[in-house]
This record gives C-alpha cells, structure tokens and sequence, in this order.
C-alpha cells in the first residue's frame, strides 16, 4: 500500500513538475525556455541544450534534457523559435516541443515583443517499471498508455542593451489541468560597477493558481566580460550558485549548483545544471555585448 501511494504520488507530481513547475536556475541566459517573446533577442542564431538532474541521490528524481534555438528572420521584426524538452520523474515520461513566434517592435532605447507558442505535449507513465512488495501486483500490470495533447501559451517581453522585463503564460491549453494554471514574470538589469566588474540581479515571480507564490532571486557578478559568478535565493525552498563563462563571442557554458532548504534536503545531495550555449553570425561587439 505504501508503495502505491508513492508511486501515485510521483506520478501526481511529474504532472505538476513538466508541465507547470518546470525549475531552470540559469532561466536568465535562456529566456525561451519560460518565454516565447524571448525569440530573436541576442539577434543572431541561437542554440543552447541544457541538462539538469535534480535532486541528485533521490530514486526517481527528474531528469530535463532540453534543447532551443532561435533567429530573427530578414525581416528583423519577425523571429521564430522551437523548444524541445524530455523530462522523467519516477517512472513517468514527460516529452514537449513547440514552435514559437514572436513580433518585435522597437519602443524607445529597447524593443517590445509579443510571443506566441504552439506545440504537443506527451505524458507516459511506465507501470511495469513500479517495483512492488508483492510479486506481479495486479493494481501495477496494467499497460503503459501514452497521452497527447496540443498546448499554446504567450508572451510579452521588453529589453535592452542593460535591462529586460517580461511576462508569460507558457499554456493555455491543459485540459483537465487548467485549475494550475501557471502565470510567469521574469525582470533584470546590468550595472557596471567599473570598466572590469558588473552585477547583473534578476528576478523570476511565477504564481500557480491557488498555490503560494515562488519568488526568485539571483545576483550575477561578471569579470572582464568572461567570468560571471552568481548566488540566488528560491523562498523556503532552495540556495543557488552558478558560474557563467565566455569562451569566445560565439560561445558560452553555464554551471549550476542547487541546494536544497526544505525537509527534502534530508534524502538528496542538492541538483546539477550544465548549459551550453552558441550564437552564429555573431553581430554585437565588445562594448555592447549582452548578459541575457
């Protein structure tokens, strides 16, 4: 019984997690991820894969691959997007992709972006792989069923050279999962401290519907426009640290380390977050050059 009750639990939990819950400690170098609007904003070809073990030491703990890329078009107002992810929580498969859109405008020293999304979702959860106490547990023999089903969401998103703002709802399509509806707002700023050191704070307010609000709160501290160090806050729930380094103009890897405050922390030594990222035709110079 015990063991039916965990496994309805994670599988109740990957729901939550994949689709609405998803936990990126470097969202600040990869907008797509929680924003269509971000589409286009570094003004070259983007790509970035990112692999996060979460939980580390925890049977069954989430594992995300996920992959972006994104381009303005020659029409430099246009720009497209996709966003491919597979998650796995306990002995449940989580796999989505969509296509993305956005619209830029220019409005002041920055650019207004309006971002829509597109995409399926596919949920399977594995009952054969439940290890049980009672040898072929008839309430665990069922068949694994595969479900589908299409998802949109959109976006607003405001930056320039030194600051961004946005808000997004990533989807409007769940079906039987509207009641945790997700709401997203993301802000953050550059400030140079002196030729060679700038501190780069960011924000992340995301709110489920009938849930307590998760706010958090990070501080990058960049070297000579190479090295960035960063700690971060997630309220009563984890402790962040994160390095960012630029290889060349094109190229740059991120590391992040997550420590766990919650009583979880008990049955896990904390989550791993490597990102790695590459711009082609890269246009922006040294004294421009973007932290997000």
């Amino acid at each position: 019984m015990k063991t039916r009750l965990l496994v309805i639990l994670l599988s109740l939990s990957l729901s939550l997690f994949s689709q609405h819950n998803s936990s990126y400690t470097q969202y600040m170098f990869n907008g797509l991820l929680l924003n269509p609007a971000y589409a286009g904003s570094n003004d070259a070809l983007n790509l970035t894969a990112l692999y996060r073990k979460q939980w580390l030491g925890l049977d069954g703990s989430p594992t995300t691959i996920t992959f972006s890329a994104h381009s303005p078009l020659k029409n430099e107002k246009v720009a497209l997007g996709v966003v491919v992810m597979d998650d796995k929580f306990g002995v449940s498969d989580h796999t989505k992709m969509d296509l993305i859109y956005a619209y830029r405008v220019k409005l002041g020293k920055g650019k207004l972006s309006f971002g829509l999304q597109g995409g399926v979702d596919s949920y399977k959860t594995n009952w054969d792989q439940v290890r049980t106490t009672q040898l072929r547990d008839p309430s665990f023999t069922i068949n694994s069923v595969r479900n589908i089903q299409a998802q949109a969401g959109f976006g607003l998103y405001y930056y320039s050279q030194n600051m961004y703002i946005g808000a997004s709802i990533p989807s409007i399509l769940n079906n039987n999962q509207m009641k945790y509806q997700t709401a997203v707002a993301t802000a953050g700023c550059v400030l140079s401290i002196s030729d060679v050191i700038k501190i780069k704070p960011a924000v992340l307010v995301r709110y489920i519907l009938d849930s307590p609000l998760d706010v958090n709160v990070t501080t990058t501290f960049y070297w000579r426009n190479v090295l960035g160090l960063g700690l971060g806050y997630s309220i009563n729930s984890t402790a962040m640290s994160f390095l960012d380094l630029k290889v060349n103009d094109q190229f740059r890897i991120g590391y992040a380390y997550d420590y766990t405050l919650s009583t979880l922390r008990n049955y896990n030594t904390g989550s791993h977050e490597i990102m790695l990222r590459y711009l082609f035709n890269y246009r922006v110079n040294v004294s421009s050059t973007r932290y997000f």
